[in-house]
C-alpha cells in the first residue's frame, strides 16, 4: 500500500536520474516490486500455474541493465510474515481470491478483457517464484538477501549502514522508514527519478520545513499505513496541518479525543507500535551475519517486541 498520496506530493524535490549516473555504486533493488511489475505481463499463466519466465525475464533485464552500466545489484526478497502487518495481508489474500473468482467467470463467459483485468489484480508473487529468480540469480552470481522479514526496513538499512549507495523501489514506505536515497520509477531504460531524504525540507507542495525524522514518520502513520489504519477522513494533508500544530502523535490524539473523535485504545496502542516497527524492525546485517534491529531500542521500551516478527523467525 505504502503512504497513499506521499509521492505527488514530493514531485517538487524529485530529480530525474539515470542509472548511468551511478556507476561504481551499489544499489538494493526491492525485487518484489520488479516481480509484480514483471507479473502484469504473465499473469494468466501465473494465477492457472503455467510454465513462463516472462516475469523472471523482466527483473534479469532489469539486473543487466544495471551491470552494463557498471553497477552492482542486490536483490532484495521480503522474509517472513510480520504480525503488524497480518490484517493488511489478509485483506490482500481476500481481494486477490475475489479476482482470481471474477477472473474465472469472465473466462467462462468469453470475456476474455476483463477476465485479463482480473487475473492482474489476483496474481500472487508467491515463494516458489521468488524461489525460481534466486536461482537465476545464482546462476548469473548477482547478490540477493532474504530479508528476515519486510524487505523495506532490509533496504533501508543497507542504505543507512552505507552498505548500498542507493535503494531501486516503488514503494513510498521508505521514506516513512528515513532510506536516505531512493530511485523511483525506474524504465527499462534506466531512467528514473531520484528522492533524498535530505532534501525533504525543500519540499513545496507540502512544507516540511521544521519536520523531524520523527515528525515525518507520525505524518505518514497517521494518514494511513500498512501496520495501522488511518482514522476516518485523515488523508495525508490533515494529518501534516496535525503534526506541524501539534508536534507529536500523542498531543494529537489527545487533541482528537477532547473534540470527541473516536480514538480507541487500540488505536493508541497500535499506533506506538507502528512507530516501534517502523524504527526498530528485525533485519540481515551482512557484515556481521547476524539477525538486528534497523535501529537498536532503547533500554526503556517494553521487552515483548514480538510484533518487530519473533527472534529468530520460526516456520
Amino acid at each position: 500500500m505504502g503512504i497513499t498520496g506521499l509521492l505527488p506530493l514530493l514531485k517538487s524535490i524529485m530529480a530525474p536520474k539515470h542509472i548511468k549516473e551511478l556507476e561504481g555504486c551499489s544499489v538494493a533493488v526491492d525485487t518484489y516490486s520488479w516481480l509484480h511489475k514483471g507479473a502484469l505481463s504473465c499473469s494468466t499463466e501465473l494465477c492457472k500455474g503455467l510454465p513462463t519466465s516472462k516475469h523472471i525475464d523482466y527483473c534479469m533485464h532489469r539486473v543487466n541493465l544495471l551491470r552494463h552500466y557498471g553497477i552492482r545489484p542486490v536483490l532484495v526478497f521480503d522474509g517472513g510474515p510480520l504480525p503488524m502487518k497480518l490484517d493488511q495481508e489478509n485483506k490482500r489474500a481476500r481481494s486477490r481470491r475475489e479476482n482470481l473468482s471474477r477472473a474465472m467467470e469472465h473466462e467462462s463467459n468469453g470475456n476474455l478483457s476483463a477476465a485479463y483485468e482480473c487475473y492482474q489484480k489476483a496474481v500472487d508473487i508467491s515463494p516458489s517464484v521468488a524461489h525460481d529468480l534466486i536461482q537465476v540469480l545464482k546462476q548469473q552470481n548477482v547478490s540477493f538477501i532474504v530479508a528476515p522479514y519486510e524487505a523495506d526496513a532490509q533496504l533501508t538499512f543497507l542504505a543507512v549502514s552505507k552498505q548500498v549507495d542507493a535503494v531501486i523501489t516503488e514503494d513510498s514506505d521508505l521514506i516513512a522508514f528515513g532510506c536516505p536515497r531512493i530511485i523511483y520509477k525506474m524504465d527499462k531504460f534506466g531512467q528514473g527519478v531520484e528522492f533524498r531524504y535530505s532534501t525533504l525540507q525543500h519540499n513545496k507542495e507540502l512544507n516540511l520545513t521544521g519536520f523531524t525524522q520523527k515528525m515525518i514518520l507520525e505524518m505518514c502513520i497517521l494518514s494511513g499505513c500498512d501496520y495501522l489504519q488511518s482514522l476516518p477522513g485523515m488523508g495525508l494533508k490533515k494529518s501534516h496541518a496535525m503534526v506541524k500544530k501539534f508536534k507529536s502523535y500523542d498531543k494529537i490524539i489527545k487533541h482528537l479525543k477532547y473534540n470527541s473523535v473516536a480514538v480507541t485504545p487500540l488505536y493508541e496502542e497500535s499506533f506506538k507500535k507502528a512507530i516501534l516497527t517502523f524504527q526498530h524492525q528485525r533485519v540481515y546485517d551482512p557484515v556481521t551475519e547476524d539477525i538486528v534491529h534497523l535501529s537498536e531500542p532503547s533500554d526503556n521500551i517494553d521487552d515483548n517486541l514480538d510484533f518487530l516478527g519473533p527472534y529468530p523467525y520460526q516456520c
